[in-house]
């Protein structure tokens, strides 16, 4: 790709009411889910790609959400630190306005543009065509229709599988609570996994009869009432949870703290929030971010771009309470991942396909 960077200054313009109804963020919603990337191997160094570049992240929701957009706004922070510039980030940014705000940001010659989320994905593939000097990255997203658009989709799923072998070491019934903030295919992909895991776990320690309830909470944000959903899946038997949500994942950690029952945490690290939390999976942006960076302005990767535990984007953390067997299981399963032993879509349904 034609770069366009300007060269005149490290220091950037911070993008200040960029457009009516996007809300900015001084330093700094939901998300939905192949092939391989292509790299030309042009770049040599994070200095000869990065160092003037003009990078934006656009966020659907609030930094402060404690889980989706609160982790691609620490992946931007993780980029400043790294490679020593600033990513201007809009948070809360509309859908009506997405298109505006990437034509905006083309307008203003970008080099980058990151959003979080494929729900940008359409507005991408309506802007990017129009600024072949920018490059339009969707987390993700899954169209590639022209160079510059390069989405890159963190393979979660493969931390759902080590959750859910977590999960099938923890329970005592072999009866598991699973819950997603939204019924997508990418929210799906993540709950498949874990199921698969789990059950197979609960089976292999000989606890017949295991079986997973899920439950679609259709909100990200709803505290209330992913707490009642949990309430009444334990009430039902579970006595392991796991919920993939934004803000509304602190009521499925309050019901299991309530009511005596282990969870197991998605989408950032949840492991100090409660006794009750067993362990955190999550896809790590304070690595996935300065990868991208890296592999789209340095390397030229373009394209569509899977990463995953490969690439050392994802992370479990593991409290003490998960026992020495539980931890040796998820590093051999995380070696089997990789090397292909493991294949995490032989677990998908028609449901996230």
């Amino acid at each position: 790709m034609k770069k366009k960077m300007l060269m005149k200054a490290l220091s950037m313009v911070m993008v200040m009411g960029l457009l009516s109804g996007c809300g900015n963020a001084e330093n700094g919603g939901n998300q939905d889910g192949g092939g391989d990337a292509v790299s030309t191997g042009e770049g040599t160094s994070a200095d000869s790609g990065i160092a003037d570049a003009k990078i934006a992240l656009v966020l659907p929701g609030s930094i402060d959400d404690q889980s989706w957009n609160a982790s691609n706004y620490v992946g931007a922070k993780a980029v400043e630190e790294e490679y020593g510039i600033k990513v201007d980030v809009v948070e809360s940014c509309p859908v009506e306005d997405f298109d505006a705000t990437f034509t905006e940001f083309g307008e203003k010659g970008y080099d980058l543009v990151l959003s979080a989320g494929s729900q940008f994905d359409e507005a991408i593939a309506n802007v990017a065509p129009n600024y072949p000097e920018t490059l339009y990255t969707a987390i993700n997203g899954v169209i590639s229709d022209t160079e510059n658009m390069c989405p890159v989709y963190p393979k979660e799923y493969e931390g759902s599988y080590l959750a859910g072998i977590i999960a099938g070491y923890a329970t005592e019934n072999g009866q598991f609570a699973t819950m997603g903030g939204a019924d997508s295919a990418s929210m799906n992909k993540c709950l498949d996994c874990y199921d698969a895991a789990a059950l197979k776990t609960a089976e292999d320690r000989g606890i017949e009869g295991a079986k997973a309830q899920r439950a679609y909470i259709n909100s990200w944000s709803d505290i209330a009432l992913t707490k009642s959903t949990t309430d009444q899946m334990i009430d039902n038997g579970a006595d392991t949870v796991h919920c993939y949500s934004n803000e509304g994942q602190s009521g499925a950690v309050q019901s299991c703290q309530d009511k005596g029952v282990k969870y197991v945490a998605f989408a950032g690290n949840k492991n100090e929030e409660a006794d009750c939390v067993i362990a955190s999976a999550y896809a790590d942006f304070t690595k996935l971010y300065p990868w991208i960076v890296n592999a789209l302005l340095v390397e030229n990767t373009r394209g569509y771009t899977e990463v995953g535990l490969a690439e050392d984007v994802i992370s479990v953390e593991m409290t003490d309470q998960c026992s020495e067997e539980c931890k040796t299981a998820v590093e051999e399963a995380k070696k089997e991942i990789i090397s292909g032993s493991i294949i995490c879509k032989d677990f998908f349904s028609d449901k996230a396909k």
